[in-house]
C-alpha cells in the first residue's frame, strides 16, 4: 500500500516551482532596482570625513544632535553600524578606501615616506575608464597629489590657499572646500561624474568656527563634526537644486576615528582599538527612500567592489573587499553567510623598536597580535577593557590563524615602489600637522620577543609633544622634554634630531652639528638631516665632508633639486667643473624648463671653455625667464671671451638694468668698453 504524503509536505512540493519563480522575480527586481545600467546617468559621490568616530554622529547614537543633515541622508540610506578601517592613519586608510585593498597589499603603512604606487588601481581609474568625469577636492596636505591618490582623477584639487590669499596652507576648512565643490557642481551638472570629497576639520587641533565652538564648547571634537555636517549640507542642498540628488549614489564615511584619551592615546595612529578604527558608512542608493541598518562587520575596502557592482562594472581582480549589495535585498539575513574577518594594523610602534599591532575583527571578536596578544568580545565589551586571551585561548587561536592566512594571501610578493623620500618642505608640513617623522618597519612576523607597544605609549605621547614644541618653536620646552626622553631611550635617533634642530635655531651651530651627526650614526637613512649637516659643513669650508653628506642625501631621495643645486655649487667651489655640469644636467632631466639650471649650467660650461654649449643654455634660460639678470651677465661673459665686446656691452647693460648695483657686471662692462676702444 502506497504511503500517503503528509499534507504540508505534499503542498510544499507543489509550491516549490512557485517559490522558485518568486526567487527569480525577486533577484531580477533586485538587480533592476539596485544596479545602474551602464547607459543610465548616475553620479557617484564619496564623502570622507577625516578622523571621524562613528559614535559621534547622532544617527549612530551620539547623545547630542551633532549631524542633523547627515541624519537626514541616513534616513533614506543603508547605514552600516560596524565598519572597520584597516589602519588609523589618513594616507594609507584612504589608499584602502580608494583601491579596495588592505595595506599589506597596496604597500602604504604610514603618512610619512609613502606614496600609492601606480601598480594599484583606484576607484577613480575604474570609473574614468567607464566614462565618468573624475574629480577630487581634498582638504589636507597629507593626501597631496605627490603621494599618489590622484591616480585616475581628471581634477585633483589639493591647493590649500584660502580665498583671496596665496599663502601656502597645510589644510583647508570645510566651508572653503564646500564652496569650491559647489562651483564645480554648477559647471559639471550635465556630466556623469565621480566626486571624491574630503573634509579634514575633526583632526586635531579642534577649533570649530562659530556657532559650533560655542554650542559645543565642552566638546570641541563634537563641534568639529557638527561643523562638517553643516558643510556637507551645502553640497547636499546643491545636489537637490541641480536635480542630481535622487539619481546619485552617495557614500558618507571616514578614514579612521580618534582615541580621545581612551587607552591613554589622545589622537590616533598608534593603537588599533575600536575608537581609532570603527568608522561610519552611510550609503544612499539612487532613488532610495527608506533606511536600513546593517549590524554585520564590514570594511572600508568594501566600498570599491560595492560601487562597481551597483554600476554593473567588473571588479578588478586584486580587490580584496566584498560586494555589499547583497545586504540591500529585502529580508536578507547575514546568518546564512560565512564569517567575515577584517584586517586592521598599526606599524607605528615599530618606530620605537616595538612590535607591530596586527588585528582581525569579526562580528563579535577582535584579536590583536603583538608581544602580549589581546582578545576582546566586542558585543559584551565594546570599550575593549577586558582582555580574554587567557580565558578564551581556542577563540584566540582561530583568529590568529585567520590573521596569518590574510597576511599570507595579501603581502605583496612582487617588488614595487611604495616608498618616497620627502623633501624638507614636505616633511615640515606633515610634522606641522602632528605627524612625527621616523622609519617604521614593515614587520608582519609574529615575534613576541620585542617590546609591547602598550609599554611605550607614554614615550610615544612625549615624542609627539616634542615634535609639536619644535614645530611651534617652543624651544625651551622642546629641549627640556628631549633631555628627559634621552634618559629613557638614549638610542632613539629622533631625540638627537630634535635637539640638533633646537640648537640650530638657537644659533649654536657646533652643538647642532654634533647632535645631528649622533642621530645619523643611529639612523643614517635621514635625507633631510644629511642636508642640514652638509650645509653646516659647507659654511665651515669643509667641502669634501659637505659633498659626502649631500651625496648621501641624494641617494636617499634623488628628486631633491635644491640639494643638487647646493651640491653643484660645492663642486664649483672645489673647481670640479665636470661634476658641477653633471649635477646641473641631472636637474634639467627632472625639470627641463628651469631657467636657473640652464643658466648655471651655461656658467659652468663657460668656465670649461665650451662657449657654444654655454651660449645655448644661457639663451634657453632667457627664453624661459626674460628677466633673469644672471643669464644676461653670463651671455656678456661669453661674448667677452669670444672678443665680441659690443655684444658683451649690450648684455652687461641689460643685466645692470635688472640689477643696477651689481658690482661684477659693472666692472666687466667697464673692461669691455675699454677693450672695445683699444686700437
Amino acid at each position: 500500500m502506497k504511503k500517503k504524503q503528509p499534507f504540508l509536505q505534499k503542498h510544499l512540493i507543489l509550491l516549490l516551482p512557485g517559490l522558485a519563480l518568486v526567487v527569480i522575480i525577486g533577484a531580477v527586481w533586485f538587480f533592476y532596482r539596485f544596479t545602474v545600467p551602464p547607459n543610465k546617468f548616475c553620479n557617484v559621490i564619496l564623502i570622507s570625513i577625516d578622523t571621524c568616530r562613528a559614535d559621534y554622529l547622532s544617527c549612530y547614537g551620539f547623545g547630542r544632535k551633532t549631524t542633523p543633515n547627515i541624519d537626514s541622508v541616513a534616513d533614506m540610506s543603508i547605514v552600516f553600524e560596524n565598519v572597520i578601517s584597516p589602519v588609523p592613519l589618513t594616507l594609507p586608510a584612504h589608499s584602502s578606501m580608494l583601491t579596495g585593498t588592505i595595506p599589506p597589499y597596496h604597500g602604504l603603512h604610514n603618512n610619512h615616506n609613502y606614496w600609492l604606487d601606480g601598480s594599484n588601481i583606484t576607484l577613480a581609474e575604474i570609473l574614468k575608464d567607464n566614462g565618468f568625469n573624475t574629480s577630487a577636492f581634498v582638504s589636507s596636505f597629507i593626501i597631496d597629489s605627490q603621494f599618489g591618490l590622484n591616480q585616475g582623477f581628471d581634477t585633483y584639487y589639493d591647493r590649500f590657499e584660502q580665498q583671496n590669499s596665496y599663502t601656502i596652507q597645510n589644510e583647508r576648512q570645510g566651508g572653503e572646500t564646500s564652496r569650491l565643490v559647489l562651483e564645480w557642481l554648477e559647471q559639471h551638472k550635465n556630466e556623469k561624474f565621480f566626486l571624491f570629497l574630503h573634509y579634514y576639520d575633526p583632526h586635531s587641533d579642534y577649533q570649530p568656527p562659530e556657532p559650533f565652538a560655542s554650542k559645543f564648547y565642552d566638546n570641541l571634537y563634537a563641534g568639529e563634526i557638527a561643523y562638517v555636517d553643516y558643510c556637507i549640507s551645502l553640497v547636499i542642498q546643491k545636489l537637490r537644486e541641480l536635480g542630481l540628488f535622487d539619481s546619485a549614489l552617495i557614500i558618507i564615511t571616514s578614514d579612521h576615528g580618534e582615541m580621545l584619551g581612551e587607552h591613554r592615546e589622545d589622537e590616533h595612529g598608534y593603537f588599533i582599538y575600536q575608537s581609532a578604527v570603527k568608522v561610519p558608512m552611510i550609503l544612499k542608493l539612487p532613488s532610495q527612500r527608506h533606511s536600513k541598518s546593517i549590524k554585520d562587520a564590514v570594511g572600508l575596502i568594501d566600498i570599491v567592489p560595492t560601487v562597481c557592482s551597483l554600476l554593473g562594472i567588473r571588479v578588478p581582480a586584486q580587490v580584496q573587499g566584498e560586494d555589499l549589495s547583497r545586504y540591500f535585498i529585502q529580508g536578507y539575513s547575514s546568518k546564512s553567510g560565512k564569517e567575515k574577518y577584517l584586517y586592521t594594523e598599526s606599524l607605528y610602534p615599530t618606530k620605537y623598536n616595538a612590535n607591530a599591532l596586527l588585528g582581525v575583527v569579526t562580528n563579535r571578536w577582535k584579536y590583536i597580535q603583538t608581544t602580549r596578544p589581546e582578545l576582546y568580545d566586542l558585543l559584551n565589551d565594546p570599550s575593549e577593557t577586558n582582555n580574554l586571551i587567557i580565558e578564551r585561548p581556542q577563540e584566540a587561536r582561530i583568529l590568529q590563524d585567520q590573521l596569518r592566512q590574510i597576511l599570507q594571501l595579501t603581502v605583496r610578493k612582487t617588488q614595487f615602489d611604495s616608498k618616497i623620500a620627502l623633501d624638507e618642505e614636505s616633511r615640515q608640513r606633515l610634522e606641522s600637522l602632528g605627524y612625527v617623522a621616523g622609519s617604521i618597519k614593515e614587520d608582519f612576523e609574529f615575534n613576541q620577543t620585542r617590546n609591547d607597544p602598550k609599554d611605550l605609549i607614554d614615550f610615544h605621547l612625549s615624542i609627539s609633544k616634542a615634535n609639536s614644541f619644535v614645530s611651534q618653536k617652543k624651544l625651551s620646552e622642546a629641549k627640556s622634554l628631549c633631555q628627559k626622553l634621552l634618559l629613557q631611550h638614549p638610542d632613539f635617533y629622533e631625540i638627537y634630531c630634535y635637539l640638533g634642530k633646537i640648537a640650530f635655531q638657537e644659533g649654536d651651530k657646533e652643538k647642532a652639528q654634533a647632535y645631528m651627526l649622533k642621530s645619523l650614526k643611529i639612523n643614517p637613512g635621514q635625507a633631510d638631516l644629511h642636508n642640514h649637516v652638509g650645509m653646516l659643513l659647507a659654511e665651515q669650508s669643509k667641502l669634501k665632508e659637505a659633498v659626502d653628506h649631500l651625496t648621501k642625501s641624494l641617494r636617499l631621495n634623488p628628486n631633491q633639486i635644491g640639494v643638487r643645486f647646493a651640491l653643484a655649487n660645492l663642486f664649483e667651489r672645489q673647481n670640479n667643473l665636470d661634476q658641477a655640469v653633471k649635477c646641473y644636467t641631472e636637474i634639467l632631466i627632472i625639470e627641463p624648463e628651469m631657467a636657473e639650471a640652464h643658466n648655471n649650467l651655461g656658467s659652468a660650461l663657460l668656465r670649461q671653455g665650451k662657449f657654444e654649449q654655454a651660449l645655448e643654455h644661457c639663451t634657453k634660460a632667457l627664453e624661459i625667464n626674460p628677466n633673469l639678470a644672471e643669464a644676461y651677465y653670463n651671455l656678456g661673459n661669453i661674448q667677452f671671451q669670444k672678443g665680441k665686446f659690443e655684444k658683451a656691452i649690450r648684455y652687461y647693460e641689460k643685466a645692470l638694468a635688472l640689477r643696477p648695483n651689481w658690482q661684477e657686471a659693472l666692472m666687466n662692462l667697464n673692461i669691455a668698453k675699454s677693450q672695445k676702444d683699444m686700437p
